[in-house]
């Protein structure tokens, strides 16, 4: 049948279940322009529904080639009632009456699947609490057996997340705070908070307590944030974002209370195991035994960083010896610990991320009914969470990097560092910063410290948008254009912050490039808390 040059049959009678009317009418090609033969050219093709929509007066923009691709798809979605008036007048051939028959057509089926959807839901929400019930019933058996509410008998892996996460997380904070506290006090009594030495000719360097960014800034403020941000995304995602990924229909990702957490972490051992080791070894060990006590007994310096801890070599008015070994025993064991909950804390997103992975790719396997909003929102909001891990624990490395390169400058203080190497950006100072001849492994440290956390945060992206794509998440109501500037800018900061650490103090003017860092953080408050997102 002709409808202005393009073609046209009848439509199926009765009720026809969405997806089978979509089809139907894609594959007669009604609205297609007439053959010779007086049939249609070809079958619609997502490509040919792209351009026919945009052709009608529609921005491009407002649907792309991979929302329509998921039409195609048997998926459960269907199509939104503002695309569905497109389609209408695609298909429709330019006739007002049949365009509104159309529109009815596919609106009532669109409804129809609606409403199955939600009876799915309802029938295998009851479910739940059948089997709440049952676990109830259970409840002191399951108690019994389960090593996670044991806590002499919890693993490493167990006990590091017990201890990120909830409120104990706090307990954490307290406990660096004191430490602090204590080192603060150490350093009053031998006279070390504020002390300079002499390493050229009318230079008094500052290498005092409250002078070093990585005993003051970092304790005080940046660790907090960084424990906080990760005890707020495990506990989150242990206590609700991962029920609500879960389809309780699918006895394959049902578990009890938070059996199937705990059992992503412990998958995860011999990481933490590994960090902890590495942490002993390489970052209190060979540093305090190979490089500080070897000074000690020497009493050479070498080409090592004078610091607080080595200032006993030239100025034992101050502090003698063996104060020095104590005070840098203990300081290089709280900066082993503050590095170990940096990296625990980046292994926990890896845990997390990992987790929702598996857990969406076996609904894909079993090609059960999901709830796209959830799924699609829980994605969202751990990458949020690893986002702002990994932007605060770059920050610890700044830190870190900051304190170590001024110790190689001949800069008086951290501050006055800072401000000649602005003044001289804008050619207002006759001073330029110089460099003394001395080395640090913490240079190493913090390359390292950069790597890791730019790789999880790669790493977190590439999975969930992974998930993204298999499931199909993004749609006509929700395209991938909502999120493509969320990440954009994202990435953005952390390249900023990246470059920051990298060149610190190797060109005039990083100054304001640690200053951009400081304003470009601050995106981080824009993102959605967790709870109400």
């Amino acid at each position: 049948m002709k409808k202005t040059e393009k073609y046209y049959v009848p439509l199926p009678t009765g009720e026809v279940e969405f997806q089978k009317l979509f089809d139907f009418l894609v594959i007669s090609g009604i609205g297609m322009p007439l053959s010779r033969d007086g049939g249609p050219i070809g079958a619609w093709t997502p490509d040919l529904i792209t351009e026919a929509m945009s052709s009608h007066g529609e921005s491009q923009n407002d649907v792309d080639l991979r929302t329509v691709q998921l039409w195609f798809q048997d998926n459960g979605k269907g199509v939104s009632p503002k695309n569905i008036g497109r389609l209408a007048v695609i298909f429709g051939c330019g006739d007002p009456n049949q365009t509104a028959e159309i529109r009815l057509k596919l609106t009532s089926a669109q409804i129809r699947l609606e409403a199955n959807r939600r009876a799915y839901k309802k029938k295998h929400q009851s479910k739940i609490y059948e089997q709440a019930a049952v676990g109830t019933m259970r409840q002191p058996e399951i108690k019994k057996a389960s090593s996670s509410l044991t806590p002499a008998f919890r693993t490493l892996a167990e006990k590091v997340e017990w201890m990120l996460s909830g409120s104990r997380s706090m307990n954490l904070q307290i406990l660096y705070w004191l430490v602090f506290c204590g080192l603060g006090l150490f350093n009053y009594i031998v006279g070390t908070l504020s002390v300079t030495y002499s390493p050229v000719k009318g230079l008094d360097k500052q290498v005092g307590f409250i002078w070093a960014p990585t005993l003051n800034l970092l304790p005080m403020v940046v660790l907090p944030i960084y424990i906080y941000y990760i005890s707020n995304i495990t506990t989150y995602w242990k206590r609700a974002g991962r029920n609500k990924c879960i389809n309780y229909g699918n006895e394959a990702t049902y578990q009890s209370e938070n059996d199937g957490w705990l059992a992503k972490v412990n998958e995860l051992s011999f990481s933490f195991w590994a960090i902890t080791v590495f942490c002993f070894l390489f970052v209190f060990c060979a540093q305090w035994f190979g490089i500080y006590l070897p000074a000690y007994i020497s009493g050479e310096i070498n080409d090592v960083q004078m610091d607080r801890y080595l200032v006993t070599l030239v100025r034992p008015d101050v502090i003698t010896i063996p104060q020095s070994m104590v005070l840098s025993g203990i300081g290089y064991l709280y900066t082993a610990s503050y590095i170990a909950v940096f990296m625990f804390g980046l292994l926990l997103i890896v845990a997390i991320v990992f987790d929702y992975h598996d857990i969406c790719t076996t609904l894909d396997l079993e090609e059960v009914l999901i709830d796209v909003p959830n799924i699609r929102k829980e994605g969202q909001k751990i990458v949020w969470g690893s986002y702002r891990v990994v932007l605060f624990g770059l920050w610890m490395a700044t830190l870190i990097k900051l304190q170590i390169t001024y110790l190689s400058t001949d800069a008086k203080n951290t501050v006055s560092w800072l401000v000649t190497d602005f003044l001289s950006l804008l050619n207002m100072g006759q001073v330029r910063n110089g460099w003394l001849d001395n080395t640090s492994i913490g240079h190493f440290t913090t390359f390292l410290m950069v790597m890791v956390a730019v790789a999880i945060f790669i790493v977190t992206i590439q999975k969930i948008w992974n998930i993204f794509d298999k499931l199909s998440l993004y749609d006509d109501d929700f395209t991938f254009g909502h999120d493509r500037n969320v990440l954009l800018r994202m990435s953005f900061v952390i390249l900023i912050m990246s470059l920051n650490l990298t060149l610190l103090g190797r060109f005039d003017g990083f100054s304001l490039v640690l200053a951009l860092s400081v304003l470009a953080s601050l995106n981080v408050l824009s993102g959605p808390k967790l709870r109400n997102f």
